[in-house]
């Protein structure tokens, strides 16, 4: 057979061309997170229709003392992450910090997304344990907490021994956000 005339051949390599230019631009990925935050909340909306029965109404300050023992834990492992990530990149490997080295490398990501990932959900976390436990359930609250802690805790070996072992950490949390988040709503709706 002979070759494609020139003008072919060069076709041809523009499609190609313009293809591997295609898989390069950015896609969209909002329909991806509102498909996310809807399968996350609304497992845990039915949950919480069934696990809460009242309407808002104050705890007791005694009530609350757990759940602040438990907050001041949460913050003191957040220091931990953060400390963590800032001595172990300025302070104790200053020179690796830019390294190549694929062990280098796989340290830094463990160091910077555990701290990442703590503060990312650090605000949502902080945010819902502001009414939920003053005015849904201070016991529950403080028992979810305590298991959020649970929970964080392997973050950086899960995250040492692959991408997917994470969400054996960040899943769970992510419900029990979803969950008190829910049981708010639903108090307030029946009050």
């Amino acid at each position: 057979r002979l070759a494609p005339p020139l003008s072919r051949r060069r076709a041809a390599s523009t499609k190609r061309t313009m293809a591997s230019y295609e898989a390069m631009a950015p896609k969209p990925s909002l329909h991806l997170g509102i498909t996310f935050s809807a399968l996350n909340f609304a497992p845990m909306l039915l949950v919480a229709y069934f696990t809460n029965k009242g309407e808002l109404q104050y705890a007791e300050a005694k009530e609350l003392k757990m759940v602040v023992i438990a907050l001041i834990a949460y913050m003191l492992l957040v220091y931990v992450w953060l400390f963590r990530q800032g001595s172990g990149k300025r302070i104790l490997n200053p020179n690796l910090v830019s390294s190549d080295d694929p062990v280098c490398k796989k340290h830094f990501a463990n160091l910077n997304r555990t701290a990442e990932n703590t503060l990312e959900q650090a605000l949502l976390l902080l945010a819902v344990l502001f009414p939920y436990p003053g005015l849904v359930n201070a016991h529950r609250a403080a028992f979810l907490l305590w298991a959020y802690i649970v929970l964080l805790l392997p973050y950086p070996a899960l995250m040492a021994m692959g991408r997917f072992r994470i969400l054996l950490s960040t899943m769970p949390r992510y419900y029990i956000i979803n969950y008190m988040m829910a049981s708010v709503l639903l108090a307030a709706l029946r009050s």
